[in-house]
């Protein structure tokens, strides 16, 4: 995403396999020595792993596949994660895994530091961390947090390694829009191809909040969305 880049940066992407995470890598692949990192948490919609392996074959990624499904449980009762509840249309605080992000980057940063990265991006944009009722949509994706997750590893870390950044669309200012704008011209295969609903399936749901959030994010950037979704109601 910054021209300035140059190719030996080595860089860590956390790739679910979703819209957001498959258009940062594609927007960086050109510019970064990029690995992918991917995680088996106990989600339901575990197709997306098939669409971070689709990527990692496509461009020859390395990539890093962690199953930390034994911890399910530490993310109690939410709609991703959870078999007794429900996947239901919209936004709810149910969507919300607490804290998933935290867990994901301890420890892509401690496998950043320990194996030479320089740079760890997640696809986390200004859209995820939207206002509702006076709460972020998900605080966890906020630029305030990512800056404060750095600073407490740095604080955690000896001075002279104290050099690996944590980037994202949403420090940078970047809407959702904005990434598909960007990962549509790289490729628009990959781009449709990705995995954003939080089920599994033939087709994406078309009515979940994440769906609907794609939804909305194709008509903002003004392009056509040709992902097949099993309901086409829009957001």
């Amino acid at each position: 995403m910054q021209k300035e880049t140059i190719k030996g940066m080595k860089v860590l992407v956390l790739a679910s396999g979703g819209l957001d995470s498959i258009s940062t890598a594609l927007s960086l692949k050109n510019d970064y020595d990029v690995t992918l990192l991917t995680f088996q948490y106990g989600q339901k919609a575990s197709k997306e792993t098939e669409i971070v392996k689709l990527l990692s074959e496509k461009y020859q990624l390395p990539l890093v596949d962690y199953d930390i499904t034994s911890l399910k449980e530490i993310f109690g009762k939410n709609q991703l994660t959870a078999a007794e509840e429900d996947v239901k249309y919209g936004y709810e605080k149910s969507v919300i895994v607490p804290l998933r992000n935290a867990v994901f980057l301890q420890i892509a940063m401690v496998y950043a530091y320990t194996h030479g990265f320089d740079e760890v991006w997640l696809g986390s944009h200004l859209n995820d961390c939207e206002e509702v009722e006076g709460e972020r949509s998900f605080p966890d994706c906020s630029p305030e947090f990512f800056k404060a997750f750095e600073l407490a590893m740095d604080f955690g870390t000896l001075r002279k390694q104290r050099k690996i950044k944590i980037k994202t669309p949403s420090v940078l200012g970047w809407h959702k829009a904005d990434l598909i704008k960007k990962s549509v011209q790289i490729d628009p295969e990959m781009l449709f191809s990705s995995w954003s609903c939080y089920l599994s399936g033939d087709y994406q749901c078309g009515v979940c909040n994440s769906c609907l959030n794609r939804k909305n994010a194709f008509i903002a950037a003004g392009i056509e969305d040709k992902t097949e979704y099993a309901n086409r109601i829009s957001g």
